[in-house]
């Protein structure tokens, strides 16, 4: 997920809206589970399920947050070496990650139940590519209608859209990189920095990130604006939410 806290909160402030509306149900599989945030947020609504990661230090960090929760395990594996079949499937921050994105689309339509539901989060708009997607090992941004036509044509239905970015976090993101100069240090191994993407953030700026990242009031005010007003906005902003239902 975005490691920039208010963000990442505002991801599952989104997931709990999906969640509600369309009575999503474990047993889950949450793949590229980072540090476990995604798993134990609904782990709380008493789902059960699996969270995977192919990073080592990844599965150590969710392996600790997740220590006191029944019903979740954590596992070191590929998403392509798992069998069996889940009713909701977390896929945030991984498809973009993967040079074969159809092939990892197929998978996930293979693990789920018949009318079983896939979420995930991906960068959008190619225009919107800037020093963090390399940063973070992306390969691409995706538009609406690209990612629409690679769902069906796995056979799966595409019910939601949503951006979760426009227009506070696209502006802040706009300002960032813009002020910030890219890591010296960056690797050049996209598998590399795929295993540390959910684990590092490129978005730090002494002092000021840590400001906003505090819990002030002025997140929900914000959580509420942008959802009802800008969600469907995806050709503005830089993210968005899916949601698609295996239907054949």
């Amino acid at each position: 997920m975005a490691n920039f806290l208010p963000m990442k909160n505002y991801i599952l402030y989104c997931l709990n809206q999906l969640i509600n509306q369309y009575n999503l149900k474990s047993p889950f599989l949450d793949i590229g589970c980072g540090n476990g945030d995604i798993s134990r947020f609904v782990a709380a609504k008493k789902w059960q399920g699996k969270a995977i990661d192919i990073s080592p230090e990844a599965i150590c960090r969710a392996q600790e947050e997740l220590a006191d929760i029944k019903g979740v395990s954590v596992e070191l594996k590929s998403f392509f070496e798992e069998k069996t079949f889940y009713q909701t499937i977390f896929f945030f921050d991984v498809l973009e990650h993967l040079e074969d994105d159809y092939a990892a689309l197929e998978k996930i339509y293979s693990l789920l139940n018949q009318g079983g539901y896939i979420i995930f989060s991906i960068p959008s708009n190619p225009r919107e590519w800037r020093w963090d997607d390399n940063f973070y090992g992306h390969y691409r941004r995706y538009t609406k209608e690209e990612i629409r036509k690679k769902l069906l044509a796995v056979g799966l239905e595409p019910l939601v859209f949503w951006d979760f970015t426009y227009p506070v976090f696209w502006i802040m993101r706009r300002l960032y990189t813009r002020l910030k100069s890219a890591p010296h240090e960056l690797s050049t191994d996209k598998t590399e920095r795929t295993k540390m993407s959910s684990l590092h953030s490129s978005w730090n700026i002494p002092v000021l990130s840590s400001l906003l990242s505090r819990d002030f009031f002025i997140w929900k005010a914000v959580y509420a604006m942008q959802f009802s007003f800008f969600k469907k906005k995806v050709e503005k902003g830089h993210g968005m939410i899916v949601l698609a239902r295996k239907t054949r």
